[in-house]
């Protein structure tokens, strides 16, 4: 859920607030001073989720204008002073709003208030379905035509380019013709009415020297897309060695571009060879590469493993390699 932002407009919401940063993880209590806009203004950006102890009128009446898009937006819950109520009023599938209420109405010993479609018709939640999938969303504009359709019809028909997901909603039924699909799942996109959706199966693993900066983490993943064709669309995350747990260079990548990162052990890594050996970095570390390891252990999925697609690369403080989760 990440982090989480608490607002109170009053002294009583202030108590409930403070009690909610106490309970809720990675989550603070955030005073203010200039208004409840100008708080929402200042943690819009910097938190993932916002829980706002006060009317849902004052909250509503406060976000116009900060709206983007429902892939981006943080999830805002809105509950009342006494804990009655937790309403997820914005956000509730992609940013975890419907889950962040219940668990603000747990604490509380409220009601969670739910007012997704398909929460309370029972469907699968399309967006929360792909986010769960590790499915990168490629026409958004599509959710909610896509969801509606699913809404009148009771069904949708979903075609894949490989056995990506093994087991689909009791609500999507297979279909072997990509232009009758109502969703496609791909690596390759092509024109269609359909959703189209990426899995994101792909790792980046990086090996690097001490204090590499953001920007040469950077400059070597537009290097990849553009010399060695990675679709970013399909990189599920980014991973290392243990050692790098604390390469500010490559946590702030990970912050930036919003993917997971992993760090692995020696014996981890020693554990999966790959092609190229470095006798430099084996007297160095204890191990005779890192970046295509890494990125192997990181493509390893549900018992599927993870296969080498781009090999190892090097820049003057980096090097980087890309598996895939075999399919």
């Amino acid at each position: 859920m990440g982090k989480t932002a608490i607002l109170a407009a009053t002294a009583a919401g202030r108590d409930l607030a403070q009690r909610l940063g106490r309970e809720l993880p990675e989550s603070e209590f955030v005073d203010y001073r200039h208004g409840i806009r100008k708080a929402l203004e200042q943690v819009w950006r910097s938190y993932d989720s916002i829980v706002c102890v006060m009317a849902a009128g004052i909250v509503v009446r406060c976000l116009s204008g900060l709206c983007r898009s429902k892939l981006s937006d943080p999830c805002i819950v809105v509950v009342d002073e006494a804990g009655r109520h937790a309403i997820s009023l914005l956000s509730g599938h992609i940013g975890g709003g419907n889950r962040l209420a219940e668990k603000v109405a747990e604490i509380c010993g409220g009601t969670a208030v739910i007012t997704t479609a398909s929460d309370v018709s029972g469907h699968t939640a399309v967006d929360l379905w792909a986010v769960e999938e590790n499915l990168c969303v490629v026409n958004p504009e599509r959710l909610a035509e896509i969801s509606a359709q699913l809404l009148h019809k009771g069904d949708l028909l979903i075609y894949q380019q490989h056995g990506f997901i093994k087991t689909l909603p009791a609500d999507f039924r297979p279909c072997t013709n990509r232009q009758d699909a109502d969703i496609v799942i791909a690596l390759t996109t092509k024109p269609t009415a359909g959703l189209q959706l990426i899995p994101r199966i792909r790792y980046i693993g990086f090996g690097c020297r001490r204090g590499a900066t953001v920007d040469e983490f950077k400059r070597a993943v537009a290097d990849l897309a553009e010399e060695d064709g990675l679709d970013l669309r399909s990189v599920g995350g980014a991973s290392s060695i243990d050692l790098k747990r604390d390469e500010a260079g490559l946590l702030e990548l990970g912050n930036q571009l919003n993917w997971p990162l992993r760090f692995f052990s020696r014996e981890q890594i020693s554990s999966v060879a790959g092609p190229s050996k470095s006798e430099i970095v084996h007297r160095k570390i204890g191990v005779f590469g890192v970046c295509e390891s890494a990125a192997m252990l990181a493509a390893a999925d549900r018992g599927r493993k993870g296969r080498l697609i781009i090999k190892k690369r090097k820049w003057e403080r980096i090097t980087a390699a890309v598996a895939e989760t075999e399919y």
